[in-house]
């Protein structure tokens, strides 16, 4: 009797092609498979580039511009202990008092073909205004330049001071003075009997095969009008 019912409601075929169009499953195409593998693949790309490049931005941050920032660092000081400078004439002197020595010298020096400068002078330490004898030079170490500044208290008997590596890597470092309109990289206070007017300090490195430079200007400032 149920089935005479339900035979009545549902035109006679349809009952079977209803069954069909209920029991179809919904899936994805191969082209559409082949097209999100295609656009994931391009996605990746884009965020591992995106990766290296952010990881090369910080090794030459580490690298690089370390290196910058050392060279401003050590330009500052030495343009500070050439501002307090400190030269003052030998005297004879008939006492058995040994004075202090005192000097401002650049040396031009040449090591693999790489302009380098000597600098030692006598200056005053912002630490208790004590003068102490300060030399900076450059030494070669399997290959590479490093600037080294030694430093001690000047006595009546010099002592040895202790050596310090300031800067590693460099391509080159020149002291020069300003001498009637030129600039020239020697300079001897025992024939000058003067401190130079005004010095420039350049270091020069290697920044991924281009050449920077950078300086500094100091004016010994000790014993002159300000």
């Amino acid at each position: 009797m149920k089935k005479s019912k339900l035979r009545n409601l549902v035109p006679s075929g349809k009952l079977f092609n209803l069954k069909i169009c209920n029991s179809r499953k919904e899936g994805f195409t191969l082209i559409e498979v082949l097209l999100a593998l295609v656009i994931l693949t391009v996605v990746l790309g884009a965020v591992y580039s995106s990766f290296f490049t952010v990881q090369r931005a910080i090794e030459r941050f580490d690298g690089v511009s370390l290196k910058y920032h050392e060279a401003r660092m050590a330009l500052d000081f030495m343009r500070r202990e050439i501002e307090s400078a400190f030269f003052e004439k030998p005297q004879t002197s008939t006492s058995d008092t040994e004075t202090i020595q005192t000097a401002f010298v650049i040396e031009d020096r040449d090591i693999f073909g790489k302009p380098v400068s000597e600098l030692s002078l006598t200056a005053f330490s912002p630490i208790g205004r004590v003068v102490r004898m300060i030399s900076y030079f450059v030494k070669e170490k399997d290959g590479s330049l490093s600037l080294i500044k030694t430093e001690s208290p000047v006595e009546a008997i010099s002592t040895q001071g202790q050596s310090i590596e300031i800067l590693e890597g460099i391509e080159g470092f020149t002291v020069e003075t300003l001498y009637k309109d030129k600039w020239i990289k020697t300079w001897d206070t025992a024939q000058t009997d003067k401190l130079p007017d005004i010095v420039k300090v350049s270091i020069e490195f290697d920044d991924r095969g281009k050449k920077v430079i950078l300086a500094t200007y100091a004016i010994p400032k000790i014993g002159k009008r300000l």
